[in-house]
C-alpha cells in the first residue's frame, strides 16, 4: 500500500505543477471557443443551454457550463478557468496509475509510466490548455479502470459525462465498448450485460441532440460561417488527405518513438494481447470515425490513444538497458521542437511552443500599446492570432484584427504574420515577402512579424 501511495503522490504533485504552470496562460488554438462560450454564458446566463449560433459547433454543453461554474465561484479570470481543469489532470494521472497496478506493473514501472504521461508534448499541452480533449482523455482512463473493476453504476455515469462532453465522446462510447467485448474474450453474454450501462448515456445524448434540433434546425452539420467547411464529407482526395494526416498524428512531436516501440513490441509478441488491444481499438475506431469527414484531424484527437501506447513501451522496455529508456523520454520531449517550415501546418496545440507563441503576442501587444503607431481594427491576420484580448485574456479590450483567411491581402495596409498562423495561403506568404517589415517578436521557434508597409497601400 506504501509503494501505491507514493506512485500517486508522485502523479498528483505532477499534475498540481502543471496545473500551477498553467495559471498565468491565455486560452489557445480552439481553447478559444471555450474562453468565448463560457464568457457568454457567465455575462448572460444559460439560456437554453445552446451558445450563440456563430459560436455553436454542436458539442453538448457540460464541459462549458462545468467552466463557467468556476468563472462564478473564484471569478471571472485565467486562474478560474485553468483550475476547472486541475480535477481531471489529477484524475487522468491516478486512473492511468491504477490501470498499470491492475496489470501488475512494478514499482519502477511505474515510476517510468508516469514520467512518459507527462512527457508526451500533446498530453502535456492539452492539459495546461482549458481542453476537454484532455478532459475526455481522463474519463476515458477512469471508465477503463472502473470497468476493470466491475463497477457498474459508476461506470454508466461516466459515459453520460463522456458523451455530455463533445461530439467525439460518441467514438470514445463505441471504442469503450468495442474494448470490453475483446476484454471479456468475446462473451457476447457478458458484453450484453456491460452494453445495458451504455443506454442511459446514448438516451440521454440523443435527448439533447434532438433538443438541440428543435432549437437550430441542425444536428451535426451548421451553415454558420467558420463551421459549414468542416462538417462535410470528403470526395477521394480529402480521403487520402486524411489518411495522411492520421499517419502524420502517430509520426509528430515525438509520437514516433511510441509508435515505433509499439510496433516492435507487436512483430516481437506476434499476437494482439490485452496492452495492444488497449491502444488498438480506439486508434482503429477514431481513424475510421475522422476519416470520410472535412473537419481538420488533430493531434489531440488521439490523446487517448497516445496514453494506452505506454504501457506497451514499458513492456518493450522492460528487458532493455536503461538508456533506452532515457531516449525515449528525451525523444519525446524534443518532440516540443519538431516544427515544420512554412508553409507546412503545425499541431500548435500539442507542442509546448505555445507558451513562446504567448510571450510572442505580449511583446506585440506591449509595443502597440506603447507606441499606438498602428491601430490593431486595420491590421489583418488569421487564427489565433485574430482573437480579441477579451478571449484570449478574459480582459476588456474586444478589439480583434481583420480575418484574411481566403481573402485578398491588396487592400490591406498592415498584416499580423506568424509561423503559428497555418491558415495563411501560399499566394499570401509569397505576397508577404515583398512588404516592408516594422518588428519582429521572437520566442523560441515562434516568430511573430508586423508587416507594416504594404507596397499597394501606404497608409497606417
Amino acid at each position: 500500500m506504501a509503494q501505491n501511495k507514493n506512485i500517486y503522490l508522485l502523479g498528483i504533485v505532477l499534475a498540481i505543477v502543471v496545473n500551477v504552470f498553467s495559471w498565468h496562460l491565455p486560452f489557445f488554438w480552439d481553447t478559444i471557443l471555450t474562453s468565448t462560450i463560457t464568457q457568454h454564458f457567465y455575462e448572460y446566463g444559460f439560456g437554453n443551454f445552446i451558445s450563440p449560433s456563430q459560436y455553436d459547433a454542436g458539442h453538448p454543453p457540460f464541459f462549458y457550463i462545468y467552466v463557467t461554474g468556476f468563472y462564478h465561484i473564484f471569478g471571472k479570470n485565467l486562474f478560474a478557468a485553468h483550475l476547472s481543469i486541475l480535477p481531471f489532470t489529477i484524475l487522468g494521472i491516478v486512473s492511468f496509475i491504477q490501470l498499470l497496478q491492475h496489470f501488475s506493473f512494478t514499482k519502477k514501472q511505474q515510476i517510468f509510466g508516469v514520467v512518459l504521461y507527462f512527457s508526451i508534448p500533446a498530453i502535456i499541452t492539452q492539459n495546461i490548455l482549458v481542453s476537454y480533449d484532455a478532459v475526455l482523455l481522463s474519463l476515458y482512463l477512469t471508465a477503463l479502470v472502473v470497468f476493470l473493476k466491475d463497477k457498474k453504476i459508476l461506470f454508466s455515469l461516466l459515459l453520460i459525462v463522456i458523451v455530455g462532453i463533445s461530439l467525439r465522446g460518441l467514438f470514445c462510447l463505441i471504442s469503450l465498448s468495442i474494448t470490453i467485448y475483446f476484454l471479456l474474450k468475446k462473451d457476447i453474454k457478458s458484453w450484453m450485460n456491460w452494453s445495458f450501462y451504455f443506454v442511459p448515456s446514448i438516451l440521454i445524448i440523443s435527448i439533447w441532440y434532438v433538443y438541440h434540433y428543435t432549437q437550430t434546425g441542425w444536428f451535426l452539420s451548421t451553415n454558420a460561417e467558420g463551421w459549414s467547411n468542416q462538417r462535410g464529407l470528403v470526395n477521394t482526395v480529402g480521403f487520402l488527405k486524411n489518411s495522411l494526416s492520421i499517419a502524420r498524428c502517430f509520426f509528430d512531436l515525438g509520437i514516433i518513438i511510441l509508435s515505433l516501440l509499439s510496433l516492435f513490441y507487436f512483430v516481437q509478441k506476434r499476437k494482439i494481447d490485452n496492452f495492444i488491444l488497449l491502444a488498438f481499438v480506439p486508434a482503429i475506431i477514431f481513424s475510421i470515425s475522422f476519416l470520410p469527414f472535412s473537419n481538420p484531424i488533430n493531434h489531440r484527437y488521439f490523446l487517448i490513444v497516445y496514453v494506452l501506447m505506454i504501457p506497451i513501451v514499458i513492456q518493450f522496455l522492460s528487458n532493455k538497458k536503461l538508456i533506452l529508456s532515457v531516449l525515449t523520454i528525451l525523444v519525446l520531449w524534443f518532440g516540443n521542437l519538431q516544427i515544420y517550415p512554412v508553409p507546412i501546418s503545425n499541431g500548435w496545440d500539442c507542442t509546448l511552443q505555445c507558451v513562446n507563441y504567448n510571450s510572442c503576442m505580449q511583446d506585440f501587444y506591449f509595443m502597440n500599446n506603447r507606441e499606438k503607431s498602428v491601430d490593431r481594427t486595420k491590421i489583418g491576420s488569421v487564427f489565433p492570432m485574430i482573437a480579441s484580448v477579451y478571449q484570449t485574456e478574459m480582459l476588456d479590450d474586444t478589439l480583434r484584427l481583420i480575418n484574411v483567411n481566403t481573402k485578398s491581402i491588396d487592400s490591406i495596409s498592415s498584416i499580423l504574420y506568424s509561423n503559428v498562423g497555418n491558415d495563411f495561403s501560399d499566394e499570401q506568404i509569397k505576397q508577404l515577402k515583398k512588404w516592408n517589415t516594422y518588428a519582429t517578436f521572437k520566442h523560441g521557434l515562434v516568430e511573430i512579424i508586423l508587416l507594416y508597409q504594404n507596397p499597394k497601400n501606404n497608409s497606417k
